[in-house]
């Protein structure tokens, strides 16, 4: 396995990197992408932050959440 690449908490100017539930969210357009094990995102197979399931919100941990919430993403999924 290659080693990830670190990028902070951002990718790039709009991918935030959501550890707990290993994807990638661009935080202009909404898309969620997997991260893949190179820790780029599989622009492939993007899905809308609005039509993740339940169980993905499930496992977002407390620090990811934040992230959405710092970004003003979570609110809107309520």
């Amino acid at each position: 396995m290659k080693n990830k690449v670190n990028f902070g908490e951002f990718i790039g100017p709009a991918l935030l990197r959501l550890e707990s539930v290993g994807s990638l969210v661009d935080v202009d357009t909404c898309e969620v992408y997997p991260e893949m094990n190179d820790g780029y995102p599989d622009w492939d197979n993007a899905v809308s932050l609005y039509e993740t399931s339940d169980e993905w919100f499930d496992a977002l941990s407390e620090s990811d959440m934040n992230l959405l919430v710092k970004k003003g993403l979570y609110e809107f999924l309520k």
